[in-house]
């Protein structure tokens, strides 16, 4: 717990120097004198400042992650409700990288790509027992015919999270919207799923 707290007490300081300053031009000094811990402290948790920043773009993305885990654990709702929840949850993490990004902090730093590659390994690895859970959850209520639950689930992420993400191949709204439909006919026609119990797909805002 004491490890943990001192980590968020660096994350939270690198969050404050970013809304005012360059990420560039923030030191792991100023970092430190701004947590109010040594500077050797911050290398016990992070290898260099590049670290900070991801695990502080991480940690704003994550939250949707965190809410959809818990409500999809919770009862009373079928396996379509919790689908929903689980493409909101990255439709909303999408979103807040996306608005991390339009600051002038993120258009400055050289490592993009990687930052979204990282991005959708974390929404895949985190989200993929869940989706895999609820997967099973409609073969047992006779809503999904599906054989390979896990592998199912990997592939769904893979295509949700690069579509949504729209960095590693960009496409219009319009586009978007043509991919989640045809993605939605292909997940009915080949799990059995009645029509339309996967609009929500493309009723996003």
């Amino acid at each position: 717990m004491q490890n943990h707290t001192k980590r968020e007490i660096i994350l939270d300081a690198m969050q404050e120097l970013m809304n005012g300053s360059s990420a560039q031009a923030i030191s792991v000094s100023d970092i430190a004198q701004k947590a109010g811990i040594g500077k050797g402290s911050i290398y016990y948790y992070f290898s260099s400042k590049n670290d900070i920043i991801e695990a502080v773009i991480e940690r704003s993305y994550s939250r949707a992650i965190e809410e959809a885990r818990a409500l999809a654990a919770s009862g009373g709702m079928n396996a379509f409700q919790k689908l929903e929840i689980i493409f909101h949850a990255c439709l909303e993490s999408s979103s807040e990288l996306k608005r991390q990004e339009q600051s002038a902090t993120f258009n400055e730093m050289q490592q993009s790509a990687l930052i979204h590659q990282r991005f959708i390994r974390i929404l895949i690895s985190r989200l993929k027992p869940i989706l895999a859970d609820i997967i099973r959850q409609g073969i047992g209520e006779g809503s999904i015919c599906c054989d390979y639950p896990e592998e199912t689930a990997q592939i769904v992420l893979i295509v949700l999270t690069v579509t949504l993400d729209n960095h590693l191949a960009p496409s219009s709204e319009a586009e978007i919207r043509r991919l989640l439909e045809a993605f939605a006919v292909m997940q009915e026609k080949s799990m059995g799923i009645d029509p339309h119990l996967l609009d929500f797909l493309t009723s996003r805002p």
